[in-house]
């Protein structure tokens, strides 16, 4: 009996161990649900009452206020994407194809490349490009010294836009020369047909020799403008300035072979003329044209003048090193062999003929070359000044000389060397204004 209740007792203890963690977590879950279910009443009666109270504006703040955090962080995080992504290699790479195809290099250069001296040095490349193209073309031609010329010629037509200012009239100057040229060698072309009996009995051609002679005068007066305007060509490249002076010889060589080729042909005087001696035979006429005294003294005494200008330019360039001193004097070279070609025409006796430089055979010419020399060498500024001096001094004779006279060639000549003679005194007065 007493072992039997005490198994039952046992068996309630165990029983009674089993029930207690059963029922702690149904307690807890009853109280988690009725917890839940207070938590859900709570709320919702705390939303009715807000809505009861007119306070939806509050509720719909909370519910934005939540939601509001994750906006702007997706908002940042879509901006720093962004950013990544405009910093990537590639991005820019393509950005730089596109500004290419503008125009530009580069995002960050722009303004470089749109600078003036970088359109200055894409011109001077061109350029030079160009007359390299034009030099290889000289190989094709047989006839060298014509390609040389035609080269000369072509290098001042695309020269514009790398010679500033001084473009327009360089490019003026230039055609002048073309078309005078186009006459000179139609002049060459007819002396170089003239009938050896014509030759015998007349001699050469005089027509065309002193057209040729007028041409390449005239020309030497263009190239020495152009070589003035090169010199003070400032917005000139170096390398543009060299190529172009190069041309200018070139252009001077050329001239200097048509007056020899002028005078040759004038100094073949043929029997009738021989016969003539001090006179000249008007081509088609054959009447002689003799000098009046007035005539020859102012043929002989321009002679000399030229020559002054010459030995004045020549000294005073060597004392001061000034170009425009050497390019003028070898314009004043032409000057004397145009009057010399009239001094052999009308067979007037030269009087330069063996005068050393600065020695002469008039006296006042005499003195006033001693009187500039001595001016000229104080300094740059009175050689300067030396040269205003002759070329106002020869202005005034050579007009004084064209009032003698009423013939065509010794006018030409004279005309020419007048208009030269205002082209060297601007030149003068021009570099005097830039000290």
């Amino acid at each position: 009996m007493i072992r039997n209740v005490s198994v039952v007792v046992v068996v309630l203890l165990i029983l009674a161990a089993l029930s207690i963690p059963v029922m702690a977590a149904g307690g807890n879950g009853g109280s988690g649900g009725a917890d839940g279910a207070d938590a859900a009443e709570s709320g919702g009666n705390d939303n009715a009452g807000s809505d009861a109270s007119g306070n939806a504006g509050t509720g719909a703040t909370s519910s934005t206020g939540q939601a509001g955090p994750q906006a702007q962080t997706l908002q940042e995080e879509q901006e720093r994407n962004q950013q990544e992504t405009v910093d990537q290699p590639g991005i820019q790479i393509i950005r730089q194809d596109q500004d290419q195809t503008q125009g530009r290099t580069g995002v960050d250069t722009t303004g470089e490349t749109t600078s003036p001296d970088t359109i200055r040095q894409k011109d001077r490349d061109t350029f030079l490009q160009q007359v390299s193209q034009l030099e290889q073309n000289l190989s094709r031609d047989q006839d060298r010294d014509q390609a040389h010329v035609d080269l000369a010629l072509s290098t001042f037509a695309i020269a514009g836009s790398v010679t500033g200012g001084a473009g327009p009239e360089l490019s003026r100057l230039a055609g002048e020369i073309n078309q005078s040229l186009a006459a000179a060698y139609q002049a060459e072309q007819q002396m170089s047909t003239r009938s050896s009996f014509m030759r015998m009995l007349i001699g050469g051609d005089r027509e065309a020799a002193g057209l040729l002679i007028q041409s390449a005068d005239q020309n030497q007066q263009r190239i020495q403008a152009m070589e003035q305007l090169l010199a003070t060509c400032s917005d000139c490249d170096p390398q543009v300035r060299v190529k172009l002076e190069e041309q200018v010889q070139t252009l001077s060589q050329e001239q200097n072979r048509l007056l020899t080729l002028g005078q040759q042909e004038q100094a073949d005087r043929g029997l009738f003329s021989w016969l003539f001696g001090g006179s000249t035979v008007v081509a088609g006429t054959g009447q002689a044209t003799p000098l009046t005294d007035d005539e020859k003294y102012w043929m002989t005494y321009m002679r000399e003048e030229e020559k002054l200008a010459r030995d004045v330019y020549l000294s005073l360039g060597a004392r001061w090193n000034l170009p425009l001193f050497t390019n003028i004097a070898q314009s004043e070279q032409v000057h004397m062999d145009s009057v010399k070609t009239l001094l052999d025409r009308y067979g007037i006796p030269d009087p330069a003929a063996g005068k050393a430089q600065g020695a002469f055979t008039d006296p006042a010419l005499q003195d006033l070359y001693d009187d500039l020399i001595a001016q000229g060498s104080a300094s740059p500024v009175e050689a300067l000044k030396a040269g205003v001096i002759v070329e106002e001094t020869d202005i005034a004779d050579l007009n004084k000389a064209l009032a003698t006279t009423e013939k065509n060639d010794i006018r030409t000549v004279y005309n020419n060397l007048l208009q030269g003679s205002m082209n060297h005194l601007n030149a003068f007065q021009s570099n005097l204004a830039s000290y």
